[in-house]
């Protein structure tokens, strides 16, 4: 799913996101998503590469591409081969702001209208955008995960690593 203007949230699952700006399909993903060719093999053989989609306020790192290849869930897990794999990212940071209830015709000084709800909700504002895209190396070792981390620098500058 993709919609404007809204941020990521990333699951230990494999999680939901919504972004603005690029193509996703994201979905509840019960494993990491296989980036190797072949049968699926033991988790003690491969290493997981882990997005570093986070709640509001904090950076979004989000997987473009591994070793050249597209994904389709910028937000998901990637389990891989050991070695060192590139990685195309790019990031966001969104903070959420608090919008008042809206009345329709008929409230009086402020309260709902019956059947309305009077509670205030949480709107995400994307507040920053990185403007290319970054690459980086990760080296995934066997049985390991990995995750994807990042810091805004100066300007539009920013940085990112595995841990």
């Amino acid at each position: 799913m993709s919609k404007v203007g809204t941020v990521l949230f990333h699951g230990s699952v494999g999680g939901m996101c919504l972004m603005s700006g690029l193509y996703i399909g994201c979905a509840l993903a019960p494993s990491p998503r296989q980036m190797y060719e072949g049968p699926q093999l033991p988790k003690e053989q491969v290493g997981i590469i882990r997005s570093g989609c986070t709640p509001e306020g904090r950076l979004n790192i989000m997987i473009l591409k591994v070793d050249g290849k597209e994904v389709p869930d910028v937000c998901a897990d990637f389990s891989t081969l050991p070695g060192d794999h590139q990685l195309e990212l790019s990031a966001e940071q969104a903070a959420l702001n608090v919008v008042a209830p809206t009345m329709g015709t008929g409230g009086v000084l402020g309260a709902p209208l019956p059947g309305m709800s009077g509670t205030a909700q949480q709107v995400p504002q994307m507040v920053w955008r990185a403007p290319s895209p970054l690459l980086i190396t990760c080296a995934v070792p066997a049985g390991s995960e990995v995750t994807v981390i990042g810091n805004r620098t100066t300007g539009s500058d920013w940085e990112a690593h595995c841990q």
